[in-house]
Formats: structure tokens, C-alpha cells, sequence
């Protein structure tokens, strides 16, 4: 997984830098969906750039105002990014309170439980290293929060996972976490999720 999302980063990254504007989708809070050309936000920028073709005026939406925006790209993929309010334990430690940071974030999972991925790089001399970040949240959440993480360090992978009380009510899914079983640590996070939100269909459509 990790694999696969550093190279799609890496592609779309130049995507970008050869083509500002791409085919995108762009979802308001009221309902209202804009077929366009739009730019992938900058890091910390609070707006989307966008315009309806080519030759049209470049216009801008505030992220509060932007339930999400879906890029098309080579290949019939796509990618989704949200303005989203979030907190990391990793980074913080667990007196988070006051520790918010809003940005667009990529949309990996939906469902009862929203899975995202930002990707940090750092560097140390001429090594760079990138550090991948899992956060979740549900739709009575306030703010979305980090639960895994995947960084490569001198060529192993390291990871660590707080799952909380996150899963609590898939208790088959909980104790497996909590036991550390395979197929349900850091780097499993996506399938965990998905794992999740499709107990929680049968759930409320027994």
C-alpha cells in the first residue's frame, strides 16, 4: 500500500507541474457540484483555484465552503481531497487539545469511517525520507485524528498504530487490533477500515 501511494503521489506530482489546471469535480457543503478545471491546492492554502475551461477567468473557493474535490487523472484514477481540521497523537502526544492544524488532506476511505493520508517529507543531507500519515473520522467527529503511521528508516519500514477506542463497537475487529493479530497493525489501516465500515453496514442493514 505504501508502495503504491508513494508512486501515485510521485506521478500525480507531475501531473501537476505539467498541467496546472486538471479535470476535476468540485463539491459543495449546499449541494451544489461544479464540473471544472482545478488546481491542486498548495500546502496551507485556504482556497481552490479553479476555472470552467481553458480560456475561462480562474476562480476561487474557500476550503470551508468545499466539501471535496476530485481530480481525474491518466488512467481512470482519481484523487480526493478534503479541507479538513485534524490533530496528530504522534506528533503531539496525547495534551491535544489546542493542537489543530486545518489543511487538505487526501480521502483514501469513505464510509462510517473516513480514512486520510497526508505524506511528510524531511531530509537528512542528500537521503530524503518520507514519513506516511493514517488518520480517521466519523461523521459526529469534530476533527479528524491520526491513528497510524509508516516511515522507511535506513531501508526498514517502521510503523505504529493507536487505535484507541476507535473500533470499539466491531469488538471482533477491536481485539484483533488489541492482539496485535496479522493483517491488523499500522500498515494494514486501509483494509481495517474497510474491514469496519462493512460490519458496520450489515450492522444497520442486517
Amino acid at each position: 500500500m505504501v508502495h503504491r501511494l508513494f508512486f501515485f503521489l510521485i506521478f500525480f506530482c507531475a501531473n501537476v507541474q505539467a498541467q496546472k489546471f486538471l479535470p476535476a469535480v468540485i463539491y459543495q457543503h449546499d449541494g451544489t457540484q461544479v464540473n471544472c478545471l482545478a488546481r491542486l491546492p498548495a500546502m496551507y492554502e485556504k482556497t481552490v483555484r479553479f476555472k470552467m475551461d481553458d480560456n475561462s477567468k480562474v476562480q476561487k473557493l474557500r476550503g470551508e465552503d468545499v466539501r471535496s474535490v476530485t481530480y481525474s487523472l491518466r488512467g481512470n484514477n482519481t484523487l480526493e481531497i478534503e479541507y479538513l481540521r485534524y490533530t496528530s497523537v504522534f506528533e503531539t502526544g496525547y495534551n491535544m487539545q489546542n493542537e489543530f492544524t486545518t489543511d487538505w488532506i487526501e480521502v483514501l476511505v469513505r464510509g462510517e469511517m473516513m480514512l486520510y493520508f497526508i505524506q511528510e517529507a524531511s531530509r537528512s543531507g542528500q537521503r530524503k525520507s518520507y514519513t506516511y500519515h493514517y488518520l480517521v473520522k466519523k461523521e459526529n467527529d469534530d476533527f479528524a485524528t491520526e491513528i497510524a503511521y509508516l516511515r522507511y528508516k535506513n531501508g526498514f519500514l517502521i510503523y505504529r498504530m493507536e487505535a484507541g477506542d476507535y473500533f470499539a463497537d466491531a469488538p471482533e475487529i477491536d481485539k484483533k487490533i488489541k492482539n496485535r493479530e496479522e493483517g491488523y497493525s499500522a500498515k494494514d489501516i486501509v483494509n481495517i477500515v474497510q474491514e469496519y465500515n462493512a460490519f458496520k453496514k450489515t450492522v444497520y442493514n442486517p
